[in-house]
């Protein structure tokens, strides 16, 4: 048995995931379905749902402040002498 199910979603959203679908051979229907038992199968959503998404200019910016952390951290291991820095790498 199925059920009609209604819903309003942006024009140009719509068309761009029934694009998608349709290059992986399903209808707009069949995705959601899929999407639906997926929730089911999981008990919940079926991916991670996040405040905001990072830009990569953010994730740039991230790995850059990582990098002078540990670049002044006096506890990172370091190696100033070229010729011994395959024996650092490998140790």
């Amino acid at each position: 048995m199925t059920t009609t199910f209604t819903m309003r979603i942006d024009d140009a959203l719509k068309s761009e995931a029934e694009d998608v679908f349709d290059d992986i051979g399903l209808n707009l229907s069949s995705a959601i379905t899929c999407f639906l038992k997926k929730c089911v199968a999981v008990g919940g959503m079926p991916f991670q749902l996040m405040k905001h998404k990072k830009t990569p200019h953010e994730i740039t910016l991230e790995a850059f402040e990582e990098a002078k952390r540990i670049a002044h951290d006096p506890n990172t291991p370091c190696c100033t002498d070229p010729d011994k820095i395959e024996e650092f790498m490998l140790s």
